[in-house]
């Protein structure tokens, strides 16, 4: 078989390979989140267990299990303070509802109206609540009796399906923890002994750059969250301790935390002081603040040059990544851009190995793909080419003279050879 057509049935056999693959986890992708979701986790705390392994010599499932418990028992007294704060604001900004409305329809929409000239309408808590429950009822009606039940049955089956989630993740995450050094090895020794050098120290600078990311981006942003949550109840908004949890977790997305967390402590200040410049001017200050130690000390000593990108290349990555896959998109835009800068460094470091970058002759893009010991570089020059005109100007009778005058010489110059190879035996 020609070679081209086996190339060529290769590269489809492997596209149908990836076609296939690709659908395949399209379909099976409700069923692979929590799995996903337990090689992330276990990938983040494997580190912790090495290192209570290699100081204290535990065995390595007890170092998991200290790891476990000491995560479930600062989550639950972070949570055991912070949700009764932060329902307390809740039921603040619930009961306060009218007193927006009335501030919007009495103080923002006059001012617009006055300095804007454009007419607006009222808005009018009856209809707003009376569109609220007609919604419901048309969505959500519970006079059909079957209706209900299934209802109820699709609501316990979403609730079980969640608990089994919460259930599920941390069992698969124990035991992906306790087999990670052998499944490591298992796959070091699927990888070609000849490529496997460069495989392994491209895969080796994947992990530093991507765990090294991720660590140092989670310390920002619970840092930031508190620096915004502690500056926005200083200066006296009611509900400033949401607003600064909610900019610190949107801050893993490049300039979201910002945005939402200003936007949104502008309105509240608004509600609750109306328009005083020296409120609003505070809501600012803290944010401000909030990138400057965020811009010159979190991110130099927490996360370095991590990704090697500039900022308009963060921006067209969160975006990509937001056109792409939604808000799990932006998520993982910077870990996967950072991932593709490893990838395209050691690319060019190829590319500078090759022939077609360090070639100093004239070289065309075809050549390139050729063996070199089958490649000529002939390349003509002007004296060349008037020799071989004027030799393509003689007449064949000077061919001839030239023929024999050659042969006349070297008849001439056996004698000579002959006499000085006997001169020797004559003395």
């Amino acid at each position: 078989m020609d070679l081209f057509v086996r190339r060529g049935l290769s590269l489809v056999s492997i596209v149908g390979l990836f076609y296939v693959l690709g659908l395949l986890i399209a379909q099976l992708f409700p069923i692979l989140m929590p799995f996903l979701a337990a090689i992330v986790i276990a990938y983040l705390f494997n580190p912790l267990v090495e290192l209570l392994t290699r100081w204290i010599h535990i065995p390595r499932w007890l170092a998991i299990a200290l790891v476990f418990l000491t995560i479930t028992i600062t989550a639950v007294v972070v949570l055991w303070f912070l949700v009764p704060l932060v329902w307390e604001q809740v039921l603040y900004a619930r009961a306060n509802i009218p007193n927006a409305i009335q501030w919007l329809n009495f103080t923002l929409r006059p001012w617009i109206q006055h300095t804007f000239h454009i007419e607006t309408s009222r808005i009018n808590l009856n209809v707003v609540t009376a569109w609220m429950t007609n919604y419901l009822q048309t969505h959500y009606s519970f006079d059909d009796t079957q209706q209900m039940l299934t209802r109820i049955a699709q609501s316990g089956m979403s609730i079980i399906s969640v608990l089994s989630l919460i259930v599920l993740v941390p069992i698969v995450t124990f035991y992906l923890l306790l087999d990670w050094k052998a499944m490591l090895e298992r796959l070091h020794r699927l990888i070609p002994r000849r490529i496997e050098p460069r495989t392994v120290q491209i895969l080796h600078e994947c992990d530093q750059v991507l765990g090294s990311f991720v660590k140092g981006q989670l310390l920002v942003m619970i840092l930031l969250g508190i620096v915004y949550a502690v500056g926005l109840q200083l200066i006296g908004i009611s509900v400033g301790l949401i607003i600064g949890i909610v900019a610190g977790l949107l801050s893993i997305i490049p300039y979201m935390g910002f945005a939402v967390g200003i936007f949104s402590a502008a309105i509240a200040c608004l509600f609750q002081y109306g328009f005083a410049w020296q409120n609003l001017a505070l809501v600012g200050i803290v944010f401000m603040v909030g990138q400057v130690i965020e811009g010159y000390i979190l991110q130099p000593f927490l996360l370095g040059d991590r990704i090697g990108l500039s900022p308009v290349a963060v921006i067209f990555a969160v975006l990509a990544g937001a056109q792409l896959g939604g808000v799990i998109g932006m998520l993982i835009a910077l870990p996967v851009a950072a991932l593709l800068v490893v990838l395209m460094r050691h690319l060019h470091e190829f590319y500078e190995t090759t022939e077609f970058y360090s070639a100093s002759y004239p070289i065309t893009l075809a050549d390139s793909f050729t063996e070199p010991s089958t490649v000529r570089y002939d390349l003509p020059t002007e004296t060349n080419d008037v020799s071989n005109l004027n030799s393509d100007q003689q007449s064949p009778q000077n061919t001839t003279v030239n023929l024999s005058t050659t042969t006349a010489s070297s008849q001439t110059d056996e004698p000579a050879t002959s006499q000085s190879t006997a001169s020797p035996r004559k003395d």
